[in-house]
């Protein structure tokens, strides 16, 4: 922990709650990216990107481990969004076809299915059970050969939420289901393992900048091999992504790459490659276990103030923790941690309509934490929240 806390600079000026948000990098990952744009600076754009084409390949074969896949399934992009879309806009939607989504999708997913929905594709919620959980019993009733597309989101974000990912996979290969299951697993990289063969997806996306502790900027996204029989065309296509091989025609790339761009940042990439083998040398399963102990630690601590409600569903829960205080909006809570030196985040019901809106929830105050923080800074934290009016 001592040479974790000395590699997180950020950690000697503020209390970091905010990795749910954008986490603190290591400086290992600003130290990369800054040398790669000073190469570049002296070098060219071009000729830096060929010498150091190592650096740039880092992030598949690093990803490739840490989601146990192959580096060609391997998709390099600019947020999770931004993955996610790729993905979707390739997905063949039509009349009558039925997507399937949860209760914890993000609004930049929800946009799809709405735009999907306009065409006359049916989106439909599945239902949480009392717990809270995505209802896997309900999804399997829900299911039938019109099915399409399931989207889910395996970490909520504003409750933390882990929901049962890996059972609706085998839901689908037990059914024998043709949809394209496509999960959302933003919240969940850089804090709980990501196997795909045991989550049985054929896309995930996640960022770079939240618990994978990487730049903005960045993301990933996982294609699986024999997905890409199921698509059509993609609204995203350039010289990265397909061949233009004769005057007439072309050909996509025949891996994950068909769903890259060829410009991006450079220097981002290199820092990704680097935030996510830092991850592996830590190990993602002592990484879990600690942010088990700190989000248990701070679900208990906040319990015991008076005024203060855990807003938390889910019958296994993530390093996120959301609250409200009695008296004070979302903002006025982050505003007065903030004078504090703590960060913290807010998200709201534009954000989640789906898990905020029948909640009559207008925002959370939402505390990430990740392994670097200390019990000490959770028992602070909660002094602080226990101070406020």
């Amino acid at each position: 922990m001592t040479k974790i806390r000395a590699d997180t600079v950020g950690c000697e000026g503020v209390l970091h709650f905010n990795n749910a948000g954008s986490s603190l990098p290591p400086h290992q990952v600003v130290d990369a990216m800054v040398d790669y744009l000073r190469a570049e600076e002296v070098t060219g754009g071009y000729e830096i990107a060929a010498a150091r084409a190592t650096d740039l390949n880092a992030v598949y074969d690093a990803s490739a481990r840490y989601l146990n896949c192959e580096p060609g399934e391997i998709a390099f992009a600019v947020s999770a969004g931004d993955g996610w879309w790729r993905a979707f806009s390739s997905i063949p939607l039509g009349v009558g076809d039925r997507i399937l989504v949860g209760h914890s999708e993000y609004q930049a997913n929800a946009f799809g299915w709405l735009q999907a929905r306009e065409q006359g594709v049916v989106v439909e919620v599945v239902p949480n059970n009392p717990a809270g959980d995505f209802d896997v019993e309900v999804f399997e009733a829900m299911l039938d050969e019109r099915v399409k597309l399931v989207s889910l989101t395996m970490v909520a974000m504003t409750n933390g939420a882990i929901h049962p990912a890996a059972e609706v996979g085998r839901i689908l290969k037990a059914s024998g289901s043709e949809a394209v299951y496509l999960l959302d697993a933003c919240q969940a990289a850089g804090q709980l393992r990501l196997d795909v063969q045991e989550l049985g997806c054929d896309f995930l996306n996640y960022t770079g900048r939240k618990f994978m502790r990487g730049p903005r900027g960045t993301g990933v996204l996982f294609a699986r091999g024999d997905v890409h029989a199921k698509l059509g065309h993609s609204g995203f296509v350039d010289g990265r992504s397909a061949q233009w091989t004769t005057a007439d025609s072309f050909r996509y790339a025949p891996d994950a790459k068909r769903f890259e761009f060829g410009e991006f940042g450079y220097g981002g990439k290199v820092g990704l490659g680097v935030a996510t083998n830092y991850m592996l040398a830590v190990g993602i399963d002592a990484i879990a276990e600690r942010v088990a102990l700190l989000s248990g630690l701070l679900r208990f601590g906040l319990s015991a103030i008076p005024n203060v409600a855990v807003l938390d569903t889910g019958t296994h829960k993530s390093g996120i923790v959301t609250f409200d205080v009695g008296g004070m909006t979302a903002s006025d809570v982050q505003a007065a941690l903030q004078t504090q030196g703590i960060n913290v985040s807010t998200p709201g019901v534009m954000l989640a309509q789906l898990e905020l809106g029948p909640r009559s929830i207008d925002a959370v105050v939402r505390a990430g934490v990740h392994y670097f923080n200390t019990e000490e800074e959770v028992a602070r934290f909660c002094e602080v929240v226990a101070e406020l009016r």
